[in-house]
């Protein structure tokens, strides 16, 4: 599917069919994690579209949709400053004629890492998803047309392949900040991690597990106790992202009562 992006210029006009569509979305923020802190500079918004009547179901782990109904028009690294910038994106009329009459919507997808750094995009789909939430702004649709005349800065340009943007300094629509707040699922392809090894460092008074079978989309740590029918939050334990084709290690500290391990999905 070819897309029609809207791309930055210092001057001219939008050269479209009259009855291309623009979609236009964005918000005012402050966009805050799950864990309360403010969504980081390049964190990802996706574009939603569900058929008619219906709700989008969310996101897998892989950034793929739950409902194979559902569809993601746009994932990009819109965040800036707390917030998803005003953006717009052209769609051609055969094409969104399509869409037409389906329920459209804007999500703050958390794509972090382990080490705090979102994830970023690959052919417009999130490379991984954390937590997700359907922000509070709305998604407006506009002609092309009307949109050249109040933006005269911007310029229509056809998208080869994978979908690209622009995001314009106007005033984001009226919201009070969103979340992304509900956990994303994990494929039925997914296997469970798998513990290979454990090393006891006496010196250093740490424990490390080696252990396998894990995705890169998914952070791990450890659970531990002393009943294993009971283990709780290691709060020593490190998150550790995982790794296709290759164990991976992560360490925790050492007690002196005997210990059970389990390896679980980091949240």
């Amino acid at each position: 599917m070819t897309w029609v992006a809207c791309v930055i210029m210092l001057s001219g006009v939008a050269f479209s069919s009259i009855e291309d569509k623009v979609l236009r979305f964005s918000t005012s923020g402050t966009d805050r994690y799950a864990d309360g802190s403010a969504v980081v500079d390049g964190e990802c918004y996706a574009l939603v579209w569900s058929p008619k009547g219906s709700v989008f179901s969310g996101f897998n782990a892989d950034g793929s949709t739950i409902s194979s109904q559902d569809r993601v028009v746009l994932a990009a690294p819109l965040a800036s400053g707390g917030k998803c910038r005003d953006t717009l994106f052209q769609v051609p009329a055969d094409e969104y004629a399509e869409l037409e009459g389906g329920e459209w919507a804007v999500c703050l997808v958390d794509t972090r890492t382990a080490s705090g750094i979102p994830a970023g995009v690959k052919d417009n789909v999130p490379l991984r998803v954390n937590r997700w939430g359907i922000v509070r702004s709305g998604v407006t649709v506009e002609p092309a047309s009307a949109s050249a005349l109040t933006l005269p800065s911007v310029v229509a340009k056809k998208a080869s392949s994978s979908a690209s943007l622009a995001a314009v300094s106007s005033a984001g629509l009226a919201d009070e900040g969103s979340c992304a707040s509900t956990l994303s699922a994990v494929p039925d392809s997914v296997m469970p991690p798998r513990i290979t090894r454990l090393d006891l460092l006496d010196t250093a008074g740490e424990v490390w597990l080696e252990v396998a079978d894990t995705v890169p989309f998914l952070s791990y740590t450890i659970i531990s106790g002393s009943d294993p029918g009971n283990l709780q939050e290691d709060s020593c334990a490190e998150v550790v992202d995982g790794k296709s084709g290759a164990k991976i290690s992560i360490g925790t500290a050492q007690s002196a009562d005997c210990r059970f391990f389990r390896v679980i999905r980091a949240e």
